[in-house]
């Protein structure tokens, strides 16, 4: 069989998908992982407030669960070679479309231009009760982002 070469000359029956492994790694007892590095593009699972031994933060503040999803997402790529500077697409759930302008504000807390490419969902709940946030993300590894 001829490998298939992709657009960048990489074969693709040469990517593997390497698991992103934290310790401690808060998703262990939910047998969900942190997500997977594919080549040099990083795929997250959604992350939440809580805080890397599993226990809720901001329960009731929107900004608080925000920005723990953020510190989540921002260790998980630390873990697979990259950096929040690096993502260029998020998935954002939100409980409530009141929070909207949270998110905007978080938006300018954590990215900067040109700003990741993102789609914003409203949702009836998430995995928990308290939870008002769920972000994923996918990143670069290595490479660089036009600015």
């Amino acid at each position: 069989m001829i490998p298939r070469r992709g657009h960048a000359g990489v074969s693709t029956s040469d990517l593997i998908a390497r698991p992103i492994t934290l310790d401690p790694d808060p998703f262990e007892p939910f047998f969900i992982s942190q997500g997977f590095r594919i080549g040099d593009l990083i795929l997250l699972s959604g992350q939440v407030g809580m805080d890397e031994h599993g226990n809720s933060v901001g329960q009731g503040d929107f900004d608080a669960q925000a920005d723990q999803a953020m510190r989540n997402i921002g260790r998980a790529l630390a873990a697979a070679g990259s950096s929040i500077a690096q993502i260029v697409k998020v998935t954002i759930y939100i409980t409530d479309m009141t929070y909207r302008p949270n998110v905007f504000q978080m938006r300018k807390r954590w990215f900067s231009k040109p700003y990741p490419a993102d789609t914003l969902v409203g949702v009836k709940e998430l995995g928990r009760p308290e939870r008002l946030i769920e972000m994923d993300a996918t990143a670069l590894a290595r490479g660089r982002i036009e600015r």
